[in-house]
């Protein structure tokens, strides 16, 4: 049962009482049965992946089932870390001006072909370095 954070078949949606027929009807397209997996990510439910009918009045299968698990777990993820990075350019883009600078320039170096990025981390490994000994106090900035 979904409520339970669990994967559902139903074989026959109009003999179910948490079956929507109205929903289902706004929608245009009324199922007659349907295997339902949770989006799980840590605690949340981020939604709910499910197939509608089988053809042929086939039943779901168990392997189907665990496919399906297999991707709503996948999908999950995905949705959490496009949220993860949604938060943070929100953040970025309405914080500090410079941190938003600076995630433009990574964003940009992430665009790199590997020759040019190599160039790139050359330049910002001798940026830490040359940092580093200022924070030392063996060497300035200015």
């Amino acid at each position: 049962m979904l409520l339970a954070r669990q994967p559902l078949v139903l074989e026959d949606v109009s003999s179910d009482p948490r079956f929507a027929r109205d929903t289902a009807e706004a929608t245009g397209y009324v199922p007659q049965g349907l295997m339902a997996a949770p989006l799980l990510h840590d605690d949340r439910v981020l939604g709910v992946l499910e197939v509608l009918d089988r053809p042929e009045n086939a039943k779901f299968s168990l392997p189907e089932m665990d496919l399906l698990a297999h991707f709503a777990h996948q999908a999950a993820l995905a949705l959490a870390l496009a949220e993860g990075a949604h938060h943070a350019r929100t953040v970025l883009d309405h914080s500090d001006p410079q941190l938003a600078e600076l995630a433009r320039v990574a964003e940009a170096i992430a665009q790199l072909d590997d020759s040019r990025r190599a160039h790139v981390d050359a330049l910002l490994y001798a940026l830490r370095a040359l940092i580093s000994r200022s924070r030392r106090g063996l060497g300035s900035l200015g």
